[in-house]
Order: C-alpha cells, then sequence, then structure tokens
C-alpha cells in the first residue's frame, strides 16, 4: 500500500534572474513501512521534495496523496491538521528550545495539538536513545549526538505514520551519525513508520531499502 504518491509534481520559483524549476513534473511513490533515502548534488531539489512531502511547501502543480488523502485539495486547517497527526520531522539542526527541558521539548508537538501524552513511551524511546537520565536536563547541557537523540525523539512522540529527515547526520561525528540511524531503523521496524530522509552521505542511504536521485528536479536512476 502506497503511504505517499506524488503525480506529476513541478515546483517553480520567482528569481531575479527568471524562474527556478526546483522540481520538474516529480512522479514518487513510497510504500507503507518503507525506508527511502534521497541522493543529489546541493540545488537539485532534494529538500524541495522533502517540503512538498511534509506539507510545508505547495507545488506549483501535480498531485500529492498521503495516505489516501489528496493533499493539494486541502484547506490549510485540514494540512495542519494532517501534519499535526500523521508527519514527524527529524532535521539536521535540531530546533530545540532552550529556555524548555528535554522533556518539555519532546512533549512540545503533543502540547501544541493539545494531546495526551503517552509518559511511558516516550521514556521507553529515551532509553532506547541512551538518554533517560537527561529529560530534566535543558538544551545547552547535552551534546549534538544526544540533542539530535531527542530531535528523533520529538519527531516519534505521536507516533507518526510518516517520518521525513533532512540530512540528521550532517552535523554529527562519524560514529553518533551511525547510532542515529540505527536508531530510526530500529524504530521503524518496531513502530511500523514510513520513512524518507534526505542524505548526502552514502553510508546512512545504506540504511534504506531503496536509493533514488534527483538532478535537475527529476529523478534520474535508481
Amino acid at each position: 500500500m502506497e503511504h505517499l504518491c506524488l503525480k506529476g509534481i513541478s515546483k517553480t520559483y520567482l528569481a531575479p534572474n527568471g524562474e527556478v524549476h526546483a522540481l520538474r513534473q516529480v512522479d514518487f511513490q513510497v510504500a507503507e513501512g518503507e525506508f527511502v533515502a534521497v541522493m543529489g548534488r546541493s540545488g537539485s531539489g532534494k529538500s524541495t521534495l522533502l517540503n512538498i512531502l511534509g506539507t510545508l511547501l505547495k507545488p506549483t502543480s501535480g498531485e500529492y496523496i498521503l495516505r489516501g488523502q489528496q493533499v493539494d485539495q486541502m484547506t490549510e486547517d485540514q494540512i495542519l491538521a494532517l501534519r499535526r497527526k500523521d508527519i514527524g520531522f527529524v532535521f539536521q539542526r535540531y530546533r530545540l528550545l532552550r529556555a524548555y527541558s528535554i522533556w518539555e521539548n519532546i512533549c512540545m508537538p503533543l502540547a501544541l495539538d493539545q494531546a495526551d501524552v503517552d509518559a511511558e513511551y516516550l521514556e521507553d524511546l529515551a532509553e532506547r536513545c541512551g538518554i533517560p537520565d537527561k529529560l530534566d536536563n535543558y538544551p545547552d547541557q547535552l551534546s549534538g549526538g544526544e540533542q539530535q537523540r531527542v530531535a528523533l525523539i520529538r519527531a516519534m512522540a505521536h507516533k507518526p505514520a510518516v517520518v521525513l529527515a533532512d540530512e540528521p547526520t550532517g552535523n554529527l561525528d562519524y560514529k553518533t551519525g551511525m547510532s542515529i540511524m540505527s536508531l530510526m531503523e530500529d524504530c521503524r521496524r518496531e513502530f511500523g513508520q514510513t520513512i524518507v530522509m534526505v542524505t548526502h552521505d552514502n553510508e546512512c542511504a545504506s540504511y534504506a531499502d531503496r536509493i533514488v536521485r534527483l538532478e535537475d528536479g527529476r529523478f534520474v536512476e535508481e
């Protein structure tokens, strides 16, 4: 069953020198529970693709179907509800709020959505991530690798069906980066998430079931 389906998706930006075609008639399908890595050079359209999948950006043309729902025909309120319920984001930069504890950062998406907190589930994730004793700390008290683990737990907090990861190991050393990849794979197997990850790293991409490559806004090979 397809969780994500893009049909003829294009995205064009207006620039001082004319139009920039970030995506050109892209077709892209991801099956339920599949882990897909998207690779390509800077400017190839990877981030635009991920932002469209995450409903953070609207395509210029084409259809986007997420879990049977046609996103490109939804209202802003419907898209916001869908994003909060079904999508988890893991960014290269951790985007933790420094004035809040680690536990508060993890629970923030749930609080914004007025959703119940499954404390046992989150504490289990913290245990798996090796930071069960850090939940009362603040971001500045954690290493970069620990903060990325927090970002991963936050992305999983509402048990999303889809996880989108943008260079999740880009700011980490090799050992910590591979640890994050293993954790993502463990969570995928345990909770059945569909994962789409943008990366420049071949070793990170090797964790995926499938690798696709973007060049000048088009998929060129798998």
